[in-house]
């Protein structure tokens, strides 16, 4: 069974944010993984601007911005893709519901810049 990205973000986010002295509020790390995750679904599975909008927004406005450096790219980048080039794993799609997709190295740093300037 294929593993939700938003899930593996959320986890990546929280270790790395701790391992440098830093903590999300409560839920925090969550949001942002469902941000990073919309950001892909918007990129690859017709999930509709407006709708990332509204959880980039949301998400900054209940828990402030994302607690991300650019020289935790690659530790972070590790922890998501395992070592690999390449990722399969769950995406909010256009139609509500879940796609597995494709997530390379690539799209996952391109990600983390959305994410940072969000």
């Amino acid at each position: 069974m294929q593993q939700v990205f938003s899930d593996i973000l959320a986890k990546a986010l929280q270790d790395e944010a701790l391992a440098h002295g830093h903590s999300y509020p409560e839920g925090g790390a969550q949001a942002w993984g469902k941000v990073g995750a919309a950001y892909l679904g918007f990129a690859l599975c017709h999930l509709a601007p407006p709708t990332l909008r509204g959880i980039q927004y949301n998400t900054r406005e209940l828990f402030g911005p994302v607690i991300l450096e650019c020289k935790w790219y690659d530790s972070l980048k590790q922890q998501c893709l395992g070592g690999q080039q390449s990722i399969h794993a769950l995406l909010p799609s256009g139609g509500g519901s879940l796609m597995e997709s494709e997530i390379t190295a690539d799209l996952l740093l391109e990600m983390f810049d959305f994410c940072r300037e969000g």
